[in-house]
């Protein structure tokens, strides 16, 4: 492709994450994947090329639109302009290139000047500021930083360690171990990791570094009776299966049956055999769920939230929620928590996990629970990262190099 052509498959894809974002349609890696996937003429340089640009202007998609009042076209020419690449050059109306650039259009460019305000140098809705700021404190401006980076590509160790490792040297695939979790490494660069062997046989999963500690504080063994009460596509189901060394039982439940498909296929490739997996449904959630209430060890409880931790990994995910959704979701959170503690016995622990930073759908969702119910106990998880509700674990990429993670563990008293 030539580089005026990259800048209109640009402008063909920024359209389609603003109208994603506007109808809550697929996120946008998914319509990158797509996009390519029907231009198979485009080159991995042509392909790295358009996907940096798409994702730098998603970073500073606040900004952008504030300037240009959502004109997609003048969206990308001033992402241009304020990287000091010329967009005179790009949008000549040649074949395949973008329009020529009009009267309009060039008056504003001269307008385009880098973000003066703070929520668009740092890229997040005003109207979620007062929660960022009495999330982070004095380490705003540091921790929104980090949340604006491109996360690594982390994987998990499942079993192998030593081929594990042996296959990225042979390679020359450059590599840290994780700081937090033993089980992590922490690849140098992005890479597509489908086809490696080491990922076909299973020994590894990607999974960042967050979530494999907050599995590691479930405190699982084997023999243990399991719940993962929204197990999605089986993340943390399958770190739990290893520490249980594939003894026990783990039921892993979610409404989405083509999520669980998933976790069969992941279960089967890393010879995980101690899942049981139910859809849930409206009608039968009920009926099910009652079969195993007071009988579980440990239920992993990773509700859904807003996923302002993974901002990183999702960039325009922070363009999608708002003051309602995020109502909605600590309704739906704390229905999930109390359905949750109905299925452990006494002296057994439910893991409350977010991927979120908001308060809201953190702490304050533990403290109202520990006042609504004598028989909870808090156990504490001594390693703090960032301010935090004591004896809880909250992670940011700017205090630990991970997602934004919180973790509780409550744990049910005999009465």
């Amino acid at each position: 492709m030539l580089p005026s052509a990259q800048i209109e498959a640009v402008i063909d894809l920024t359209e389609q994450v603003a109208i994603s974002l506007s109808e809550n349609g697929p996120a946008a890696d998914i319509l990158v994947r797509k996009y390519f996937r029907d231009r198979r003429y485009a080159g991995s340089k042509d392909r790295r090329r358009v996907t940096e640009l798409v994702y730098n202007i998603i970073r500073r998609w606040g900004y952008l639109v504030d300037i240009t009042d959502r004109d997609v076209r003048r969206m990308v020419m001033a992402q241009l302009k304020l990287t000091d690449d010329d967009p005179y050059q790009y949008f000549t109306g040649e074949k395949h290139a973008p329009d020529a650039l009009t009267d309009d259009e060039k008056k504003f460019l001269e307008t385009v000047v880098p973000e003066n305000e703070e929520h668009h140098r740092l890229n997040y809705p005003l109207w979620l500021e007062p929660a960022l700021k009495e999330r982070f404190g004095d380490k705003f401006v540091q921790e929104m930083t980090a949340l604006n980076e491109r996360a690594p590509l982390t994987l998990r160790i499942a079993r192998n360690a030593e081929k594990i490792l042996g296959y990225l040297n042979d390679n020359h695939i450059g590599y840290s171990r994780g700081i937090h979790a033993n089980s992590a490494i922490i690849l140098d660069q992005q890479q597509q990791i489908r086809d490696w062997p080491i990922y076909r046989k299973g020994m590894v999963e990607i999974q960042d570094e967050a979530a494999q500690l907050a599995v590691k504080y479930v405190q699982l063994e084997p023999g243990q009776q399991v719940m993962d009460l929204c197990a999605g596509a089986g993340g943390k189901a399958l770190a739990a299966a290893g520490y249980m060394k594939n003894k026990g039982q783990i039921y892993a439940f979610d409404i989405s049956e083509s999520r669980l498909k998933e976790l069969k296929v992941r279960a089967k490739r890393s010879k995980h055999h101690i899942f049981q997996s139910h859809v849930l449904t409206h009608k039968n959630r009920d009926k099910i769920l009652g079969e195993f209430k007071g009988k579980m060890d440990r239920v992993i409880l990773d509700v859904p939230c807003t996923g302002t931790g993974t901002w990183r990994r999702n960039p325009e995910s922070r363009w999608r929620i708002s003051s309602q959704s995020v109502e909605n979701y600590v309704k739906t959170q704390s229905e999930l928590l109390s359905e949750a503690w109905e299925m452990v016995k006494p002296g057994s622990r439910v893991a409350y996990m977010t991927c979120s930073i908001l308060k809201s759908e953190n702490e304050d969702q533990i403290e109202q629970f520990l006042e609504a119910h004598a028989d909870a106990k808090l156990v504490p998880i001594k390693k703090q990262a960032i301010e935090a509700m004591e004896g809880t674990l909250l992670l940011s990429p700017f205090s630990r190099g991970t997602d934004g993670f919180f973790v509780a563990i409550i744990e049910k008293q005999a009465i």
